[in-house]
């Protein structure tokens, strides 16, 4: 069982050079998509996900195109400068314009195999107390209520689901870690107990939920 927030859904497609992003973990997508879609895996995506994704879609796709043709651009540049000390040599990076689409395809593939959980006033009036309380994800001087009532969307269908009996595995996936992690790189204190009694681990990368998940 994997709960995906909005920020995990679109690394799948955000810019590729980013030096953060690693092959593997993209790599890891795919494979959780594959067993996703064969049935192994549920994925549920929050309501208030599925809201933040439409609203950042177009805009992440675009970065990326962004980054990777000013890439393009330094290296061919770069070459450009070799060339007028050594022999020139052709280059071409053109090929890196096509990565967007088949990565957007893959988010869609995503969405559709995933199980939307809708939201629900009592999630929200969780979500509000967090952010009045100051409790984790919510962290003062951030609006907070998003955040909050995604984790909250999640924890109130972990509980349904382990009260009618699951006992499978559950991993929330986040890579906005710093709203989840302490200092220590750790489950912050507020979340452990939220986390403990849903059985739920907490993961930032797909690699690492994959391997929480023991596929």
């Amino acid at each position: 069982m994997l709960c995906i927030d909005t920020c995990s859904v679109l690394d799948i497609m955000r810019d590729p050079t980013r030096d953060e992003l690693k092959p593997h973990e993209r790599k890891a997508a795919i494979d959780l998509l594959d067993r996703l879609e064969n049935g192994d895996l549920v994925c549920l995506i929050a309501e208030q996900v599925e809201l933040e994704f439409n609203e950042h879609d177009q805009t992440v796709q675009d970065e990326a195109r962004r980054a990777i043709r000013k890439l393009r651009e330094k290296v061919e540049r770069v070459n450009q400068i070799y060339g007028t000390f050594l022999p020139a040599i052709s280059i071409s990076l053109t090929h890196l314009d096509a990565l967007v689409a088949p990565a957007r395809q893959i988010v869609q593939r995503w969405l559709n195999a995933s199980t939307l959980v809708p939201g629900s006033t009592d999630a929200l009036i969780r979500a509000m107390d967090r952010v009045n309380r100051n409790v984790a994800p919510a962290r003062k001087g951030k609006d907070s209520v998003k955040d909050c009532l995604v984790l909250e969307t999640y924890l109130g269908a972990m509980a349904d689901l382990r009260g009618a009996g699951l006992p499978a595995t559950a991993v929330f996936l986040s890579s906005n870690s710093k709203e989840y992690l302490g200092e220590t790189n750790v489950l912050k204190t507020d979340l452990q107990a939220d986390f403990a009694r849903m059985n739920m681990a907490y993961a930032t990368n797909m690699a690492q939920a994959k391997v929480t998940l023991g596929f």
